[in-house]
């Protein structure tokens, strides 16, 4: 049987926490190649599988949690929604379905375009590899910040399976099985199930509660051993998401006490920049006069804590009066093709081909309130709607091979996106219904050709090199509708229109690393990374449709940093700082109602450090600190020195366990983690209300392992104290919906292996 790149990686990964030193080995195959995790000169860090389940991760963004430099949150806190992912303060936060993000996301090997299907459950797989820093040349564009890649469990020529049972608060109610082995001498099958269901953490008191969740997923997986010397490996995935959501808790944007200078909703002049361009409010309504009305959004003068003349009553922010059931059905599928050649001369060819597609239908209910001030008094007011379909190609050749003077990777690489999309606002105002909604495909291609080479100067010291180069062709068919007063041009008046744009851009790497002993490996290094420019849709249609007016240009970001990783005894330390400079860096507004991506100045300086501790009678500690100080520019749009968003300047993360070891064998451990960010922005105009606080949360969990690893019993606990941590928050028309990190939430498992 051949052993492929990809298997050979998943049989030296380290056990679960429960059953082995944090120490033991990790291999992962962020090169292209497998390699011990020590081994490989970048800022890297890597989760098995088996930690996850013990850590009671269940969706791809809790691998944050754990990591530093690294902030994750879905950006309604539903379900199934788009997950965002920032890695050293780099990020995209635009909520439209047709952008890209710079944290590339992979899936066994292949691109993820969309954020809507990475905040996937993450069951049945073998480890997650988080890369920090621009990886252009081998994973190409939109990985400026870095990227995520989720690992599957392979087929194993043994039969082997499990059946997993989760319950916990909130009727949780989980189940999980696998089950994997020979089908033929040389064919090998997977198959992996997972179902999750929960009643919701959002009271509404006046309908569904909010914020449940029902997810069905399956895997399956082929590995054909064609000979000696190649195998193929078939990869096919479903996934359906039905969630309650699309609810916030809602908090008045300005008050009494609110200064007059920051409670402004863009009355002023238009040339003044600062306030054109606020998030602040929408068409420009003024709520600065003490007259006790409402305006827009705005809270009743006499009582900030009103909104819309609303009083939530008893300050649960995990409880409202809803009148409108919001959520998020989403369905995604893929097929995947991996072929592995290995050549008499020591050559290797593989090939991965993947078509991918996802359907979303979310509905929200924008002000998470029940009043009918924006209302014609019957129907639901302030409410958003939004879908997408979307089909990806793409394919992937690379040969790879090694000699006594070199080590080398070359390939070729094309992707197809079609993506279609819509979004709907609802307001019942000036005397009328008010339904802007804007239809957008954007259509995607893109074309590679990329190379690197490890070149040894010496027995110790290795210089890299690597370029790609990308060439981008994009498309955006939109169209707005309103029925404000028909015919007027208020808004678009509903014409088709056609934009496109075509991109050649380049990013490269060079770097020396340094073996400096057996346990010490130091790195240096300059790398370019490249995002791809775009297209802003915006949701009134009040720009004009051309390229010079809803375009942004691709952004270049070139990054210096040093790094160092290394081993005394029992205790691990990796470490790294770096400077990143931005060209066109595409910072995120939100204005009224709409994101948008304009082209700004940006840098950022930074580093991060994790330690290991692992002692021989049961103890292992892990901590992880990231600084950061970002700064980005804009003056035509009155942006001076403001921090990128999603960019904390301080975050801790640190675990503690302790595992013991019983007469008969068995094994029990108990865990306890933490992760503290410090206040980070959610805009790039930036202000109170659009910043979260600071906060730490806590997890905890025991475990239990049978002396013959055939039964495991855990029990876990996250949020322990009950933190109010908001994750992300948007400022709408003058009122701030929040989004918050699920309450306290216990939770046990049992799984049988067999």
């Amino acid at each position: 049987m051949k052993k492929s790149l990809i298997a050979a990686a998943v049989s030296l990964a380290i056990p679960g926490l429960a059953h082995a030193s944090m120490l033991e080995e990790v291999v992962v195959t962020a090169q292209k190649r497998a390699q011990n995790i020590q081994d490989v000169a970048l800022s890297i860090t890597a989760f098995t599988g088996d930690q996850m389940e013990a850590l009671g991760w269940k969706t791809s963004l809790d691998v944050a949690a754990q990591t530093p430099g690294v902030v994750a949150t879905p950006n309604t806190g539903d379900p199934g929604n788009l997950a965002l992912f920032s890695i050293r303060g780099v990020s995209q936060l635009d909520f439209a379905e047709g952008q890209e993000a710079p944290i590339a996301i992979y899936r066994d090997e292949v691109y993820i375009s969309s954020p809507g299907t990475s905040g996937v459950p993450t069951y049945d797989i073998d480890r997650i590899e988080v890369l920090r820093g621009p990886q252009g040349t081998l994973y190409g564009r939109n990985s400026t910040g870095g990227l995520v890649h989720f690992v599957s469990k392979r087929p194993t020529e043994e039969l082997e399976g499990s059946i997993s049972l989760t319950f916990g608060e909130y009727g949780q109610q989980g189940v999980s099985g696998v089950l994997s082995g020979p089908l033929t001498d040389t064919t090998q099958g997977r198959l992996a199930v997972y179902s999750n269901k929960d009643d919701g953490y959002m009271e509404n008191r006046a309908g569904k509660d909010g914020r449940a969740d029902d997810t069905l997923s399956a895997r399956g997986m082929l590995n054909f051993d064609i000979n000696e010397s190649s195998s193929l490996l078939l990869i096919g995935q479903h996934t359906e998401i039905d969630a309650t959501g699309g609810v916030f808790n809602s908090v008045a944007s300005s008050g009494p006490d609110t200064a007059i200078a920051d409670r402004r909703f863009c009355t002023t002049a238009p040339e003044d920049a600062a306030c054109r361009y606020s998030s602040y409010g929408i068409f420009g309504f003024d709520d600065t006069v003490d007259d006790g009305q409402v305006n827009f959004g705005g809270a009743f003068e006499g009582d900030p804590d009103r909104l819309a003349g609303i009083d939530d009553g008893d300050g649960d922010v995990f409880a409202g009066a809803f009148d409108f059931d919001g959520g998020v059905d989403r369905s995604s599928s893929s097929m995947t093709a991996i072929y592995e050649k290995t050549f008499e001369s020591g050559m290797s060819l593989t090939s991965v081909t993947d078509y991918t597609t996802s359907e979303k239908d979310y509905r929200e209910d924008t002000d998470s309130t029940n009043s009918t001030y924006l209302n014609d008094g019957v129907t639901q007011h302030a409410t958003y709607e939004a879908g997408a379909d979307i089909d990806q190609f793409s394919q992937e050749l690379r040969l790879s091979g090694e000699n006594d003077a070199m080590r080398w990777i070359a390939g070729l690489y094309y992707l197809d996106i079609e993506n279609s999309y819509y979004g709907s606002f609802k307001f019942a105002a000036f005397g009328s219904p008010f339904l802007p909604r804007f239809d957008a495909k954007n259509t995607t291609e893109t074309f590679s050709a990329f190379g690197q080479v490890d070149y040894f100067l010496s027995d110790n010291l290795t210089l890299t090199a690597g370029a790609r180069w990308i060439k981008d062709d994009k498309e955006l068919d939109q169209q707005f509708t309103e029925d404000a007063v028909p015919g007027s041009g208020f808004l678009n008046d509903g014409t088709k229109h056609t934009i496109s744009r075509t991109d050649d851009e380049w990013s490269g790497k060079i770097q020396l690393d340094w073996q400096s002993t057996d346990t010490t490996l130091v790195y240096a290094g300059i790398n370019r990374g490249v995002k791809g420019g775009g297209f802003n849709t915006d949701t009134y249609g009040a720009q004009p449709p051309t390229l010079e007016a809803i375009g942004y240009d691709p952004e270049v970001l070139t990054a210096y940093e040093i790094g160092v990783k290394t081993e005394f005894g029992n205790l691990r330390l990796n470490g790294s700082v770096y400077f990143y400079d931005y060209s066109d860096y595409q910072a995120f507004f939100f204005q009224g109602t709409t994101s948008l991506l304009i082209n700004s100045e940006a840098e950022s300086l930074g580093g991060e450090l994790e330690a290991i501790y692992s002692t021989d009678n049961g103890w292992d500690m892990l901590f992880g600190i990231s600084l950061q100080d970002t700064e980005v520019n804009n003056k035509e749009y009155g942006v001076d020195d403001q921090n990128a968003p999603l960019a904390p300047e301080l975050s801790l993360n640190g675990m503690i366990r302790k595992t013991w070891s019983l007469s008969r064998g068995d094994l029990v451990s108990a865990t306890v983690s933490a992760n503290y960010l410090d206040e980070r922005s959610f805009n790039t105009i930036q202000s109170e209300i659009t910043t979260g606080d600071s906060y730490t949360l806590v997890n905890a969990g025991v475990q239990y392992v049978s002396s013959n690893e055939r039964w495991e019993v855990g029990l876990n606990v996250n949020n322990l104290t009950d933190e109010e941590a908001q994750t992300y928050g948007y400022d709408i028309a003058g009122f701030t919906i929040q989004v918050l990190a699920p309450p306290r939430w216990a939770s046990a498992n049992i799984k049988f292996n067999f």
